[in-house]
């Protein structure tokens, strides 16, 4: 029923045991490609046996679109929905049950995130709208004590009006967990391996969200540690910048008419509790 994705990137072990162990508890008949980018294979001795755990080292790093969409090379015929997710995410038992039995209640809903902590149990809202460059540039580079200047633009963006306890839409769902139906990733062709990192994420759910829901889930939750890389390296901070240029180059800097389009549904669609 259910396939699960996971790119590991000199990760460390105690990252690894956490999800391992998340997933180990899953009750549903589940399969799980660990692709291992690192630079060692190490990672192998900390992944089970078992049938369930398909461990693949790539012996180079091919980035988070290549890797995961390797998933589309393998046997998918009785995979339902497939779950892309980072290695420094775990969650808790029945949680993976919660999100499958709303799926199969909503036939609409194409992808989903579940609410999403940080390992002390805040909030970690990570859903929001598809970003115009001005959204990215402040965000990014605007000094804290002058983003006052830019209150109104950043909320709308980051959907900071919306209740983290709600069930409802949003265009652009993190790629830190990704639960959708295996048909429609296989119809768009996975992610656009052109985004080595960064930018796959609101690229692919725009492209899901333009055929179907992609919903913020409450009922369900997730915890992630969530390092911010690019805000600390200089070598992340450049592949931010670069998938920036490439999704904006993709969709268009000034006018973008789908962007507005969905964001405007999602917008709209808040006020209505179509979702129980």
């Amino acid at each position: 029923m259910l396939t699960i994705s996971v790119v590991l990137y000199n990760t460390p072990s105690n990252y690894i045991i956490e999800l391992i162990t998340s997933i180990k508890q899953i009750t549903l008949p589940f399969r799980c490609y660990i692709f291992d980018n690192s630079d060692s294979p190490e990672a192998k001795f900390l992944i089970p046996t078992s049938p369930e755990f398909i461990y693949c080292f790539q012996n180079s790093n091919l980035g988070f679109s290549k890797t995961h969409n390797l998933l589309l090379n393998k046997d998918l015929s009785k995979s339902k929905y497939t779950l892309v997710l980072n290695p420094d995410v775990y969650f808790d038992s029945g949680m993976i049950e919660k999100i499958i039995d709303f799926m199969e209640r909503h036939d609409d809903v194409g992808l989903l995130l579940p609410r999403v902590l940080n390992p002390d149990g805040t909030e970690q809202p990570l859903f929001k709208l598809l970003p115009r460059p001005k959204d990215l540039i402040v965000r990014r580079f605007v000094p804290n004590l002058l983003k006052f200047l830019f209150k109104k633009e950043l909320s709308d963006y980051s959907m900071s009006w919306a209740n983290v306890h709600k069930i409802f839409e949003a265009p652009y769902l993190s790629g830190c967990f990704m639960f959708m139906r295996t048909s429609l990733f296989k119809q768009l062709e996975g992610f656009d391996s052109s985004f080595f990192l960064y930018c796959e994420d609101i690229d692919l759910s725009r492209r899901i969200s333009s055929r179907s829901k992609t919903i913020y889930f409450s009922k369900a939750y997730i915890y992630h540690h969530f390092n911010k890389a690019s805000y600390t390296k200089v070598k992340y901070l450049y592949l931010h910048l670069t998938s920036a240029i490439k999704y904006f180059n993709k969709y268009g800097w000034l006018y973008d008419k789908q962007r507005d389009t969905l964001n405007q549904r999602c917008k709209e669609n808040y006020s209505q509790a179509f979702y129980d």
